[in-house]
């Protein structure tokens, strides 16, 4: 078989060879061969006066004119037919021929765009002049179907093809335009596929290939490589298959787009996918397709003036040399002409994009969508613009009708969560937050399976940094874990490509880390980002200048973060020092110096009138300073009384600042509520309550003037919760804690939480809190909180009269005495208290409720709270913290008669004790002897069973053996009945004979009689047989000698008394033997026999007894 690459496996080498030769008679007989494809003369007019003089039929003409339009000159072809119709020699029908290749010419004209109106109409006319004189015309119809589609009327031209069909179902022109439609129209591919595939049977080597069709089904039904198999089939046939060149070289790009790996081998891939497109277009350098593949990359090379030519040449071609033509020829143009186009409008519009003229930019994307509205990247294209013309509204608008048809759009759901993080609202927000984290979801799970290797490659698309950084800025105020943990995967994803993330993420990771109090990676990130400021050249402007400052700059507050951070460290002493190196290289860097001066405070290495000076100093220097006064006034605040200043040093400090330099600075503002609320704090009495309430008026105001400031700032909210909780308004107070929980990372929250859940009596969440503040901020041995537990425990035990929960607060104030470096008498006081306190509580309980145990610890906890009593209350304590002598009267109260209380509650436990153990004991005394007892009836019942059960088995065995003694006897009496049967069948026979002596009877009677005697004798030996296996009383004996008829009776009572005794043991012998009644009859008969009561007359009634 010859190679399937070669056409002559379809038609045979002859064929091949002569497909492009015509052989034209001549007149004298001769035969001209003139090859088309190699011979074809420039100027038809030579051929035309060859075939004119030579006067050849018309199929020679049409060889010659569909030579010249396969060589796309159409002109030529044109002038050819037109001179073949001007000549006589040719009748109605090869005009018709004629002017329909004619038709197609003009429709050829059409495709390649040149006076496509023009043509069209040409070719219109043709077609109903042919179709009026023959309008079952196939190749008419067919160009009918084929002007339909150039009109873009598909249900026409669908109509065409199928009327076409009908007349010839195997035309494969038909077919193949019906598979077009199909494709391009219905768009179901599987249909298309089958159309196509039938064309191929049909006819293997079609111009157009089928397989171009059969290609981009497999394509658009996601099988490649089908698609590519058929594609390099179609160019096996044909070598100079355009079609099929341009659609395998789009694959290759496509691939390379999609699978590349790594750089390297996506540069040397484009780099074979321009080359083979460089070929093509050699070509075809007027292909669209081809223009506008090339136009994308001379686009990414930033050529944009021969992107604008190159675009403008595609559009002068498809639209008829009128580039502005577009958008009203848009109604006219095919499918194919129109997604041409709004490609062209596309690039366009990105040229006008890149150089900032958004407005022209959306203009060419609207157009680009008016021409085809499945064009997804002109609808990105018009978002973009829309974006950069300020519009965001209208840009949100075109995003989200993009997502409606594209919900997996990476570029879409990236850019509503940009446009949406930009909004206010808090709802917008959070769809900002669902659609940056969807992008990121879809960028994960974007990917490709490589078929050609055992293992999986997952192709991630990389992810935009900003998609992170938004991310991580709305969840900010929400949720700083969540933040922090988007910017860690922010560089992940740099690290995943090659890159690095830019060292503010890095100083953003170590804000977030101090601020959750983590303060060992928030110094690594920072040294990380001071690591980065090595590199000079990674910075630099949008226009590539070199940012020669920024270093610097961003290096001052890395380092000063670097030193906060530190400051919590093992090794505190180096934020020290680099507080002094940041002063050095920027001396007036106020925030370093005022770090030095508060570290100076607290560690108390330097006087506090030192540091005072020096704050003197630099508020003088710069007096308007915020930060400084702020610091000033923090100072004043905590020092003043040391430094004897004025008491209300702080108060006029902050005022000035409100007064002179900034009336909105929140600083001086909390500060000034916080005063008044002290100040209304510390008003004793109900005859100020006027002067506290303004007190605490006044404080409101200034922290929602700092709220109207600034929104979020939680003290300011924390400051008028206190406010409402003071003022007995503690639900309101306790939901402004609970919304600031979150945002203000420091212990007074969680602290002021506790306050206000003991005053609502909800102890258990109050002592959660307190818990929290333990555990979180402090060491766990602070005393101050540990003595807020003991009060919560203790409440919570009074409350819910739990002696354990008293236990427990006794526990934390044990604790909180032994934790305290300080003073201890208050600390005493408590513990004591509290001693003192469930000795009363105890004292009061039930006494079924009490312990000894308890009472026990009580009793000495009582002891030691006298005796802590009485040292606070005696004259060597110089700071009671509560007057001596109520706590005189209260250690007298409890070493006497509380005490005596106890004493007496514990012998009353202990009798109660006694008095229990004694009832216990006699229940199990009388629950004993009751089981005994039951036991002992148990076995008498036994034993009585057992004595009855002995009885009936000697009973049993008595009746066993009085069945056997009558067994015997029955069988004693068996031989004896026997006896007697014989004796009186003796006397019988006897009887008879002396009867007939006498004459009385017949000789035949006689014989009968011996008949009957013996039927007789046989019937009694059944009944013999019976009476064997049931023996019967002796007494029946003398009835049975005396008549035949009583001994057949007594022999039947018999059987009727043993019959339910002895049925199971004898069901298989009476099986052998006649039932009762047969045994009647025989005695009837044999005692009418024996006593002569019927004569032979009788044998006919045997059944009368019946």
């Amino acid at each position: 078989m010859e190679d399937a690459t070669d056409i002559s496996f379809y038609l045979g080498k002859q064929a091949v060879e002569s497909i492009g030769n015509l052989d034209i008679p001549l007149s004298n007989g001769q035969i001209v061969s003139i090859n088309l494809v190699n011979e074809l003369p420039d100027d038809p007019n030579e051929l035309i006066s060859f075939l004119e003089t030579e006067n050849c039929p018309k199929k020679y003409w049409i060889a010659v004119g569909q030579a010249y339009a396969q060589s796309n000159k159409l002109d030529d072809a044109v002038k050819l037919i037109t001179k073949a119709l001007s000549l006589k020699q040719f009748n109605e029908k090869d005009k018709v021929s004629l002017n329909s290749f004619l038709s197609w010419v003009y429709l050829k004209y059409a495709s390649k765009g040149i006076n496509k109106q023009e043509n069209l109409t040409n070719a219109s006319d043709l077609i109903n002049k042919i179709n009026s004189m023959d309008n079952a015309n196939v190749s008419n119809i067919l160009a009918r179907g084929t002007l339909y589609l150039y009109r873009d009327e598909a249900d026409y031209a669908l109509q065409t093809f199928d009327r076409l069909l009908k007349i010839d179902s195997n035309n494969c022109f038909a077919i193949l335009s019906k598979a077009n439609l199909i494709l391009n129209k219905s768009k179901n591919y599987t249909n298309a596929l089958k159309l196509y595939q039938q064309v191929l049977l049909l006819n293997p080597v079609m111009t157009p290939d089928p397989r171009i069709g059969i290609g981009l089904c497999f394509w658009l039904l996601k099988d490649e490589k089908m698609a590519l198999n058929s594609w390099e089939r179609a160019l096996e046939i044909n070598p100079n298959n355009t079609k099929a060149k341009i659609l395998l070289n789009l694959s290759k790009f496509n691939a390379l787009f999609n699978n590349s790996l790594t750089d390297e081998e996506f540069i040397k891939n484009y780099k074979l996918c321009l080359t083979d497109l460089s070929e093509i277009y050699k070509d075809n350098q007027n292909d669209p397709v081809i223009l506008l593949t090339l136009a994308s990359y001379y686009f990414s090379k930033g050529s944009y003036e021969l992107v604008e030519k190159i675009v403008t040449h595609v559009i002068k071609t498809i639209s008829g040399g009128n580039t502005n033509s577009v958008k009203s020829h848009g109604n006219k143009l095919s499918s194919f002409q129109a997604n041409i186009l709004s490609h062209a409008s596309f690039w366009l519009g990105r040229i006008s994009f890149i150089k900032n003229d958004f407005a022209q930019s959306q203009r060419y994307f609207h157009e680009s969508i008016k021409l085809n509205e499945q064009n997804l990247l002109s609808k990105l294209g018009l978002g973009q613009s829309q974006i950069g013309r300020g519009s965001t509204e209208e840009a949100i608008l075109t995003f989200e009708s993009i997502l409606k048809t594209n919900s997996k759009c990476l570029e879409v759901n990236y850019a509503l969560g940009c446009l949406y993080s930009q909004q206010k609202s808090k709802r917008k927000q959070e769809q900002a937050i669902q659609f940056l984290e969807r992008y990121l979801r879809l960028s994960s799970n974007r990917g490709l399976n490589s078929e050609g290797d055992d293992t999986t490659l997952l192709n991630k698309e990389p992810v935009a940094l900003n998609a992170f950084l938004i991310l991580s800025q709305l969840y900010e105020t929400r949720d700083m874990g969540q933040a922090l943990t988007y910017l860690n995967k922010a560089i992940e994803e740099r690290k995943r490509i090659g890159q690095d993330a830019p060292l503010e993420v890095y100083n953003n990771i170590g804000v977030f880390n101090f601020i959750k109090n983590n303060y060992e990676d928030s110094i690594e990130s920072f040294k990380t980002a001071l690591g980065k400021l090595d590199d000079p050249e990674g910075f630099k402007s949008e226009d590539g200048d070199l940012l020669i400052d920024l270093p610097n700059d961003l290096k001052v507050s890395i380092k000063f973060n670097l030193a906060r951070s530190t400051e919590f460290s093992d090794s505190s002493d180096d934020a020290i020092d680099i507080y002094e190196s940041l002063l050095k290289e920027c001396p007036h860097y106020f925030s370093a110096k005022l770090r030095l001066l508060f570290l100076d405070c607290i560690s108390n290495k330097s006087a506090k009138e030192d540091i005072k000076s020096e704050i003197d100093e630099l508020l003088s220097l710069n007096a308007s300073d915020l930060e400084i006064r702020s610091f000033y006034g923090w100072f004043v605040r905590n020092f003043g009384k040391k430094l004897n200043l004025n008491p209300d040093s702080d108060t006029t400090h902050h005022r000035d600042t409100l007064v002179k330099y900034d009336s909105h600075d929140c600083y001086a503002l909390i500060s000034l509520a916080n005063i008044y609320c002290t100040m209304a704090r510390d008003i004793k009495g109900s005859s100020n309550d006027e002067k506290k309430k303004r007190y605490y008026i006044r404080a409101i105001e200034l922290f929602t003037k700092v709220l109207s400031v600034d929104p979020k700032n939680v003290y300011a909210a924390q400051g008028l919760a206190i406010v409402y909780i003071e003022n007995k308004e503690q639900n309101k107070g306790l939901d402004i804690l609970r919304k600031i929980r979150d945002s203000l990372n420091d212990i007074s929250i969680y602290l002021n939480l506790g306050h206000v859940l003991v005053d609502l009596k909800q102890y258990s969440k109050a002592i959660e809190n307190y818990g929290i503040a333990l555990a979180r901020y402090l060491n766990p041995n602070d005393s101050r909180i540990l003595s807020f537990l003991a009060r919560a425990w203790y409440l919570r035990g009074i409350s819910e009269k739990s002696f354990p929960y008293l236990k427990k607060s006794l526990e934390y104030c044990q604790e909180a005495l032994d934790s305290s470096q300080v003073s201890k008498s208050s600390l005493k006081f408590n513990l004591a208290y509290v001693q003192f306190q469930t000795a009363e509580f105890i004292s009061k309980f039930p006494v079924e409720q009490r312990n000894v145990d308890d009472i026990n610890e009580t009793i000495l906890n009582l002891n030691e709270a006298v005796k802590t009593f009485t040292e606070l209350s005696s004259d060597a304590e110089k700071h009671s913290p509560y007057p001596k002598q109520e706590l005189k009267a209260r250690a007298s109260l409890g070493g006497t008669t509380l005490l005596n209380r106890l004493n007496v509650c514990l012998e009353e436990v202990k009798e109660n004790i006694n008095k229990v153990e004694e009832k216990l004991e006699l229940a199990k005394k009388l629950r004993e002897e009751e089981e005994a007892s039951k036991v002992k009836e148990a076995e008498e019942a036994k034993a009585a069973l057992q004595a009855k059960e002995a009885e009936l088995a000697k009973e049993r065995a008595k009746l066993q053996e009085q069945a056997q003694l009558w067994a015997e006897e029955a069988r004693m009496n068996v031989v004896v009945d026997d006896e007697d049967d014989d004796k009186i069948f003796n006397e019988e026979t006897a009887e008879k004979e002396s009867k007939k002596k006498k004459g009385g009877r017949k000789a035949g009677s006689t014989n009968k009689g011996a008949k009957g005697k013996k039927k007789g004798r046989k019937n009694k030996a059944v009944v013999e047989d019976s009476e064997e296996e049931s023996p019967e009383p002796s007494d029946n004996e003398s009835e049975e000698q005396a008549s035949p008829r009583k001994r057949k009776s007594a022999v039947s009572g018999d059987e009727d008394e043993d019959d339910d005794n002895i049925s199971a043991k004898n069901t298989n012998k009476k099986k052998k033997f006649k039932s009762s009644d047969i045994i009647e009859d025989s005695d009837d008969e044999l005692d009418d026999d024996l006593f002569g009561g019927e004569d032979n007359n009788e044998e006919s009634k045997p059944n009368d007894e019946d």
